[in-house]
């Protein structure tokens, strides 16, 4: 290269979620062969929240994500349409009026968005953490989301049993603690019903097997940081201290007053239900803990950052490189 020739610029992608709580962004882009994260976005929308008993999306709510979007746009302007990926997951899936929001939406943001199954959502979630995680054997990955939870068992980018179930933080907040209140009844109900949305799943469990298990969201994160402030200090999640945090959950009597250590504020309305999918998880799945994933480049939600980009028929990026271990 002529040495008063500067050398390309590299290509830019931008993979956005639309989640049934948050929406996020993520632009990244690859060189030589190794993909960089540069840019995250996140904003609370709780589209979810907007849901009634019709499965029809609230003004209030498609307004919140209507204004989200038009934030992300700003960010993207520029950027071709082939390097952005924009997709919909569980509140859209459900929305009976999930068509009007894609309308509206045309107006704000000038890139198509495609409303994913569940299976495809996991497909997503676990090509992510392939990408970037060190840690080789078969993997099953968790991801609970504000709608909807999914499981994967793979290796190698290769899926070898991806399922998704309609359960997740927000629904189950709905559902199960009602004006947000905590007490054992409520606690046990979300559990079992977790427990029979997946029971159908144990054996498949159980004959796929896994080396390690792995933590993409946000409800496990917040898991981790209580265990760990309360002096588990490695952050393993295991049964017995799944237990322990129950009990610690069930001395408040609603989600104002919860004050659990290393609890962020923005988790409190969520983690109720949350600890009781992961418990539901832990039951039928039969692992005894949640295993590290690194830093850096192990994003805390798989889909944002390893899934929908680059685009089919570009250069992959190399597998992460070892890190120092979080516990997830």
């Amino acid at each position: 290269m002529p040495i008063n020739e500067k050398a390309p610029r590299p290509q830019e992608f931008a993979a956005v979620d639309l989640g049934s709580n948050s929406f996020h962004m993520v632009i990244a882009r690859v060189v030589d062969g190794a993909m960089q994260i540069i840019g995250r976005l996140k904003q609370r929308v709780h589209l979810a929240d907007g849901l009634d008993e019709n499965s029809v999306l609230s003004e209030e709510a498609i307004a919140r994500g209507l204004s989200c979007l038009s934030l992300f746009a700003e960010r993207l302007q520029g950027f071709a349409p082939s390097s952005v990926c924009i997709v919909g997951t569980h509140t859209l899936r459900q929305a009976a009026n999930a068509a009007e929001f894609l309308k509206r939406a045309e107006q704000v943001i000038p890139y198509p968005i495609e409303i994913i199954s569940g299976n495809e959502e996991a497909r997503l979630i676990f090509m992510g953490v392939e990408h970037t995680q060190p840690e080789r054997g078969r993997k099953l990955v968790i991801d609970i989301g504000g709608g909807s939870t999914e499981l994967v068992i793979g290796e190698d980018f290769e899926p070898r049993l991806v399922e998704s179930r309609r359960m997740g933080c927000v629904s189950f907040s709905q559902i199960y603690f009602p004006g947000g209140i905590i007490n054992k009844e409520n606690f046990q109900r979300a559990r079992l019903s977790a427990v029979q949305k997946l029971e159908t799943l144990a054996w498949q469990f159980r004959i796929q097997g896994w080396t390690v298990a792995l933590g993409a969201s946000g409800t496990i994160k917040a898991a981790q940081e209580v265990l760990i402030a309360m002096g588990e200090k490695d952050g393993f999640i295991t049964p017995e201290r799944l237990e322990m945090l129950v009990a610690e959950l069930l001395k408040y009597k609603n989600f104002d007053s919860l004050s659990l250590p290393g609890l962020s504020e923005e988790r409190k309305a969520v983690f109720a239900p949350g600890l009781a999918i992961l418990c539901g998880v832990f039951r039928c799945a039969g692992h005894q803990r949640a295993a590290p994933v690194g830093r850096g480049a192990a994003r805390r939600r798989a889909v944002r950052d390893g899934g929908p980009f680059p685009p089919s028929g570009y250069p992959q990026p190399h597998r992460a490189k070892p890190g120092k271990p979080v516990q997830y």
